[in-house]
């Protein structure tokens, strides 16, 4: 930043570096700066989400099996005849009027689609961004010091995700520190340890992707 100098000569300023530490979230949720009509969207999305996680969370408790999402989409399928049966299976009982709506308001909540919010994102968006990349500078001088890239790696497809870091919904992913032509593996909570202050490294540039 800019800090004014009244009390020297030329009375130019001088440039100076934030000193103190500027934590930030490997998660951005952008849901409480979005209008109404777009947290409408989002609000289903995230519905969705939770329900279905409550859902996974019933069915550990219970000792069923849960089986894993694979590239044939069996276990969409398997999920959605679950649904399908259910259905049925509430439409044979009670009376005809109350079983027609029961049926109609469950297979709205199996098949309703969800429009997208914005161009490129997912259908199931949530209004959450993923932190991806980092710039950080090291020094106390803003004309100098030392910058470095930090990038987070891709997770091969089907592999499992990462812990979660202690109470957050931060998973500790493997990323990789750019130190000039030295390449070096690091963890997420690595990363989120990047806040500045003395000597040590300081976030200058957080890049954040819509997260799926």
């Amino acid at each position: 930043y800019w800090k004014e100098t009244p009390d020297s000569q030329d009375h130019a300023g001088v440039k100076c570096k934030v000193m103190k530490p500027v934590a930030f979230s490997g998660t951005l949720d952008m849901y409480d700066f979005c209008t109404e009509e777009v947290q409408k969207v989002l609000k289903k999305a995230r519905d969705k989400a939770l329900a279905e996680e409550e859902e996974r969370i019933n069915r550990k408790l219970r000792g069923e099996d849960i089986k894993k999402e694979s590239g044939d989409g069996e276990a969409m399928e398997t999920d959605e005849a679950d649904g399908k049966k259910k259905t049925e299976e509430v439409a044979g009982n009670g009376d005809d009027e109350e079983d027609e709506a029961l049926k109609a308001a469950l297979a709205m909540s199996v098949e309703e689609e969800l429009a997208p919010v914005g161009p490129g994102l997912p259908d199931n968006f949530q209004g959450q961004y993923e932190l991806f990349a980092v710039v950080t500078h090291k020094g106390r001088d803003a004309d100098g010091g030392h910058y470095m890239a930090w990038v987070r790696a891709e997770r091969p497809e089907g592999a499992p995700e990462a812990e979660k870091i202690g109470d957050s919904d931060d998973s500790n992913d493997d990323w990789y520190v750019f130190d000039d032509d030295e390449v070096s593996p690091c963890k997420t909570e690595d990363v989120l340890k990047l806040k500045g202050g003395g000597d040590w490294h300081m976030s200058y540039l957080n890049f954040y992707r819509c997260k799926k």
